[in-house]
């Protein structure tokens, strides 16, 4: 393993993703909005256990559940260690 974690979010988080990003853009927050996107898949690719914090953990699926905050985001992950892999379900906005 190299400490590098892989990212993935499922179609709907994605798609959520893009239609908050457009109400930031339609304020004129889009370059902030998006920087803090970047920010928050670099930590979770990083240290996903150190970024957000932790919420539940699923033994049977050995997966750490995790909430994190970048202004103006959320992000609910889970992260599973022995694939080194990053699961985000679901994002939001802090503020509208």
């Amino acid at each position: 393993m190299n400490g590098e974690f892989e990212v993935s979010q499922s179609n709907l988080a994605e798609e959520k993703l893009r239609e908050l990003l457009e109400v930031f853009r339609l304020r004129g927050k889009a370059a902030p909005a998006a920087r803090a996107v970047r920010w928050i898949i670099e930590e979770l690719s990083r240290t996903p256990m150190q970024f957000g914090e932790s919420r539940d953990y699923l033994e049977e699926l050995n997966l750490h559940v995790r909430v994190g905050f970048a202004r103006p985001w959320r992000v609910n992950y889970a992260v599973h260690l022995p694939s080194q892999s990053v699961f985000i379900q679901m994002g939001g906005a802090t503020e509208s």
